[in-house]
């Protein structure tokens, strides 16, 4: 492997026990670096009846690893001046420690620990489980949380992934004990499966032998693999949930979508960035929240993973307004799969977009995210560097054709909550 310096290129090579390692050079004259150990560890693979174990799991390798209980490990990044932070979802948990480029050997150690060896003390699951319980209450009771929760459940059937928010219920949670999560770690937190993505100004060389190095532990098999239900069509719904006493309806217009290994993905990513993923100069925003002065937010989301997907157009009204935005999300939904964008429109939607990459460049965490978008989706080395072309080579109608099929309003569910009988 070549010691690289384009952060937009990345590099493959064979780490432990089948684990795949990933360097992207850091952005030019960057102090810090950044490491993430990509599990497959997410909620999916919850065991049947114990929904939040994988969320659980994950928060708690924060929490004491190694010889260094809570308190230790805190103290201890502190004086390296790092950060150690989990985040899981449906198909993966990820564990990351960023810091000075100077403390990576001491820093890399720390995510080893967290990855290898959790404490799992039952003190720290107690704080846990309460916090996630509290989750579980907002998630009920705040309108946004709950519109997203009803649009899952809506969109996606029992036992699929993206189903549920992966926090369990009262009783799940409440029935988890360590021996639980010490077992889902041992099971999912593998070599076979697993990715280490590090953003750092280690040669390729030296970063291969300090990962075998420091994950000669990690377990040398592959996870359980998860069952995923097929999400087809369903007939279009409307839900509604009043929930008195809120100040704002939240609203959710959306359905199941293609997978980030579509053939179709960047056209339909250009469509969502027209219709609401660039949000100063998207329509919904432009519509509803800008020239309409109807909602408090407006925008949309194309979440293509590798079990599937989802789209979503959404807003956040007024209790007296949000009879008036409801159709309009619709109608600018329609109005992409439909009618060719205006190649002005596209242009200028486009350019900004590319524009982001480079933003992206201008800091070590933000650069890292590229990285571990290229390597969770196993993309080529040079995937930022022709991502441009790709985007350009685009022509309203192939964009149009794509967000007909990415956004299929004929079987959407439209989710409304918040205090309706203000309306």
């Amino acid at each position: 492997m070549s010691n690289r310096t384009d952060p937009l290129r990345v590099e493959y090579a064979e780490g432990p026990a089948g684990m795949r390692i990933v360097r992207q050079p850091p952005p030019p004259s960057a102090a810090t670096f950044s490491a993430t150990y990509v599990g497959p560890a997410g909620w999916a693979y919850d065991p049947a009846g114990a929904g939040g174990t994988a969320r659980l799991t994950g928060q708690l390798l924060t929490s004491g690893a190694g010889r260094r209980n809570r308190i230790e490990l805190a103290r201890y990044l502190d004086r390296a001046g790092g950060t150690l932070s989990t985040q899981c979802d449906p198909e993966s948990t990820d564990v990351t420690v960023w810091g000075p480029a100077d403390q990576t050997e001491r820093l890399l150690g720390v995510l080893a620990d967290a990855v290898l060896r959790p404490r799992f003390e039952v003190a720290d699951l107690d704080r846990v489980r309460r916090q996630l319980i509290e989750r579980q209450l907002r998630e009920l009771a705040q309108p946004g949380a709950r519109a997203d929760r009803e649009l899952f459940r809506s969109i996606f059937p029992a036992g699929h992934p993206y189903h549920t928010t992966g926090g369990g219920d009262r009783r799940s949670v409440t029935r988890l004990r360590r021996g639980d999560l010490v077992r889902f770690h041992a099971r999912h937190f593998v070599g076979d499966g697993g990715l280490f993505v590090a953003t750092t100004p280690m040669s390729s060389r030296s970063l291969v032998a300090a990962v075998h190095r420091m994950f000669a532990d990690l377990p040398d098999r592959r996870a359980p693999s998860v069952a995923v239900p097929s999400a087809s069509p369903s007939t279009k719904r409307e839900v509604s949930l009043d929930l008195p006493g809120r100040t704002q309806v939240e609203v959710r217009f959306g359905g199941a979508s293609i997978p980030r290994a579509d053939p179709g993905y960047a056209a339909s990513y250009l469509a969502n960035e027209v219709l609401g993923g660039a949000t100063l100069l998207s329509r919904l925003f432009t519509r509803v929240r800008s020239k309409g002065g109807l909602a408090y937010h407006a925008s949309s989301h194309l979440e293509a993973m590798r079990f599937g997907g989802y789209w979503v157009a959404q807003a956040g009204a007024g209790a007296d307004r949000w009879k008036k935005v409801v159709p309009m999300l619709r109608q600018e939904v329609r109005r992409i799969s439909e009618s060719p964008i205006p190649s002005t429109e596209l242009d200028l939607i486009r350019e900004s977009r590319i524009g982001e990459i480079a933003l992206a460049l201008e800091s070590t965490s933000d650069a890292h995210e590229l990285a571990l978008d290229v390597a969770y989706h196993g993309l080529p080395e040079d995937h930022w560097v022709t991502w441009p072309a790709s985007l350009r080579s685009l022509s309203p109608t192939e964009v149009r054709r794509a967000a007909e099929r990415a956004f299929d309003v004929r079987h959407a569910t439209t989710v409304v909550v918040g205090p309706l009988g203000r309306g």
